[in-house]
């Protein structure tokens, strides 16, 4: 059973990588609910001057510092809520120095990152219990591409204001993604079988 769960992780890993192409570069999947900065080479040129190092950054941003009460935190918080009413708010990922990694290894970590996540869902079938008969194995796989979704798809759309259309765009390209990878597992995996 092993080496049918590495066998299904590998090429249900393949299908999904696959599906992620389509949907990046034949589909307008992979661009739902971004837009681009007006005056974009301001914004970068500034951009590039507020912060000098690379990393995630969210703002407004409470303005605490060690040592405070919590009659003092508990102001600052409401500072920061008055700033988040009035705008603007956002979150951004910044790379002042641009990014090294070329395309080819961006490619491989993905595939890596599909791989595994195959794997973990082929060795998840492999013990269900429910899993019986092709069409109860292929939708035990294809509902774990909710979970993308509903642990991080949902938050960031919550909490930081993300586009619905990317979050609608990026669960289609999860559950779709589970559902082709998982045609390969529910053929591979078959719990009892030997």
């Amino acid at each position: 059973m092993a080496k049918r769960i590495l066998l299904a992780g590998l090429l249900g890993g393949l299908a999904l990588f696959v599906w992620e192409f389509i949907a990046h570069e034949a589909l307008p999947l992979g661009e739902a609910g971004f837009k681009a900065l007006a005056n974009e080479p301001v914004a970068r040129a500034a951009l590039k001057q507020i912060s000098p190092e690379p990393g995630l950054y969210i703002f407004p941003a409470p303005d605490l510092t060690p040592g405070m009460t919590r009659s003092q935190q508990q102001q600052v918080m409401q500072v920061m809520m008055d700033k988040i009413r009035t705008g603007p708010v956002g979150i951004l990922v910044i790379h002042p120095d641009g990014v090294t990694k070329t395309f080819v290894q961006q490619l491989a970590t993905q595939f890596g990152g599909d791989v595994v996540a195959m794997l973990l869902a082929a060795a998840l079938l492999a013990r269900a219990a429910a899993s019986r008969g092709f069409a109860g194995r292929l939708l035990f796989v294809t509902l774990l591409g909710l979970l993308p979704s509903l642990r991080v798809g949902i938050p960031y759309w919550n909490w930081y204001g993300f586009p619905a259309a990317y979050l609608a765009a990026q669960a289609t390209v999860d559950v779709v993604g589970f559902f082709l990878g998982g045609l390969v597992l529910a053929w591979l995996v078959r719990p009892g079988a030997r």
